[in-house]
Parts: C-alpha cells; sequence; structure tokens
C-alpha cells in the first residue's frame, strides 16, 4: 500500500492549461501508532510519549501557514547512543509533508523499531515489499551507517536518504544554467545575495526552475529564499516570494490571490505540491523526486 498518512490526502483538482509547457519547451528545459508496551514498569512513560508526540496535521492546504521546510526539529539521543522514537517522529511528520503517496522507506533493526514506535504503518517500513517502476524507496540510518546516496534529511541522529538519486545530464545541466542565468539578467528580478548565488550556482529542482522562469517572464519576481531541510543535498524544492512584478505578495496582500490562481492553472510536474501563503511571502514547495530534471524532460514537447 502506497505511504499515505490518514491526515494526509492529495488533493486532486482539474487544473487549466497554463503557458508553462510552451515557454518552458520553447527554452529545450522542466511521506496505527505501534507502541509495544510489554512491562507495566513503563506504562507511565509510554503514555506520555503518545500524548505528547506532535499531530501530523495535513499542510497540503494552500492557505496554511506551516514554516518553510527549512529544518528538522532537534531530538534527544538515547544513553546507548541511539536516536529514540522522538526523532523518527519528526522524520515522520516531515516525510507526511515532503514526500510523494508512492514511497518506501527502508530501514533495518532499531531504526525500524523507533519508525514503528513513532506510528509508521508496518508495510511503509516493511524491507521486503515489491516496488514498482513509480514508487520512490528510500533508506532511514543512523549514525552508524556507511554513508552512500543522497542526504534528503536529517533528523538528529537520523538520516532519510535516497541511495540511487539521479544524475542530470550535461544537456540537463545546461538548461538549469541556461534558466538561472535568465532569471537573474531580468531587470525585475529582486534577490538577496544568498538567493541569488543559489541561482548562480544552478542547483535548483528544474521543476521550480522552469516555474520561476516563466513567472520572472510574465511579471518580474522577488525572490526571498530557497529553504532547505536540514542537512539537505540535492537541488532546492522550495522558494519563498515576496513579490510579483512591482507588487508584493503574502498575508493580506492584494496580489496573493493572482499568484495562487495563476499557480493552480499550472499542470503537473509543474504544478507546486504546496503553496503556503504567510507574513513573509509565499511559499511553493514541490514533493522530492529522485531525477527531477528526468520528469521536465519527459514533460518537454
Amino acid at each position: 500500500m502506497p505511504f499515505r498518512s490518514p491526515r494526509h490526502r492529495h488533493r486532486h483538482r482539474h487544473r487549466a492549461g497554463g503557458p508553462l509547457d510552451a515557454i518552458v519547451g520553447n527554452r529545450r528545459g522542466q511521506l496505527v501508532l505501534v507502541l509495544a508496551i510489554v512491562l507495566v514498569a513503563v506504562l507511565a512513560a509510554a503514555t506520555i510519549a503518545l500524548v505528547t508526540r506532535p499531530e501530523r496535521a495535513d499542510r497540503s492546504s494552500a492557505g496554511g501557514t506551516t514554516p518553510a521546510p527549512d529544518s528538522a526539529p532537534a531530538t534527544d539521543t538515547g544513553a546507548a547512543g541511539r536516536t529514540g522514537a522522538p526523532a523518527a517522529a519528526a522524520l515522520l511528520d516531515w516525510a507526511d509533508r515532503e514526500l510523494p503517496p508512492r514511497t518506501q522507506l527502508r530501514a533495518e533493526g532499531d531504526v525500524r523499531d523507533d519508525l514503528l514506535a513513532a506510528g509508521a504503518p508496518d508495510d511503509l517500513v516493511a524491507t521486503d515489499r515489491p516496488t514498482g517502476p513509480d514508487d520512490l524507496v528510500l533508506t532511514v540510518t543512523d549514525r552508524s551507517a556507511e554513508p552512500g546516496g543522497r542526504v534528503i534529511a536529517r533528523f538528529d541522529g537520523l538520516a532519510l536518504r535516497d541511495p540511487a538519486p539521479g544524475t542530470p545530464t550535461v544537456d540537463q545541466l545546461d538548461r538549469r544554467r541556461s534558466l538561472a542565468g535568465a532569471i537573474l539578467a531580468n531587470p525585475t528580478t529582486r534577490a538577496p545575495e544568498q538567493a541569488a548565488e543559489v541561482l548562480r550556482s544552478a542547483d535548483v529542482d528544474m521543476r521550480l526552475l522552469s516555474l520561476l522562469a516563466v513567472l520572472t517572464a510574465r511579471q518580474g519576481l522577488g525572490v526571498a529564499a530557497f529553504p532547505r531541510a536540514e542537512g539537505a543535498e540535492g537541488p532546492a524544492r522550495s522558494v519563498l516570494l515576496d513579490a510579483v512584478g512591482n507588487a508584493p505578495v503574502g498575508a493580506g496582500e492584494a496580489a496573493t490571490a493572482e499568484l495562487r490562481t495563476w499557480l493552480e492553472a499550472q499542470l503537473p510536474p509543474f504544478a507546486p505540491d504546496r503553496v503556503e501563503v504567510t507574513d513573509d511571502g509565499v511559499l511553493l514547495s514541490y514533493h522530492y523526486a529522485s531525477d527531477p530534471d528526468a520528469l521536465v524532460a519527459e514533460a518537454s514537447p
């Protein structure tokens, strides 16, 4: 069964065709609470853990004001050096927002036990589940594991990794650099140095980069930041916009509604998975994809 939290359901809506495919094509670019209480002596502690466990609310609402995914909560480690259920709960909460439905997490031993204790369904962390061509298979390891693959996020002693991430081709990297360069060269683009440096590196998910290029060409853009999860490697999948054209966007700003309407008209893979309106601007986020350059290439004319 695909990873789909009971409180996290994707909303499917009909999207009117937007201009993104055509413009990008011309530039050749595009995550049953299981808690085993075996001794009466630990019942009180287990009850506290259950009551205080963060509720994994649905965060896919376009009008939500959840924090930007730029950090993972710090958690305590056990006396033996293991990261306990708190870190696993933080990982599962993050995965519920940031990973696509068809995701499997592979973990073994103590790490798997911690995920189960934190509420992961058995089938989500099963090590013998068959996988399909569209499934995303990630690994969860503790600090003692050998490094490998791409780190997607860190949660104290736990690391969420993609063991076999896609590698962009030379042509795909050139397309990224071309789009990023065009965004920076546009006189209407406004970005602080940190955000501009991310664009100069072209280390941005091609789905997001394509969307920003079109927005820049249409009206101009204020790019405030590219938030990232703690310890994350790979291209940025989120951006905080503070203006479109000369109009500020964010909570209470008139131009926000128009921006959201335009975003809702976009088609996959360019449509953001989350659009969050905050006091600082509008946060656009995409679910993790192992090879976003290939997704865009498949959607290009």
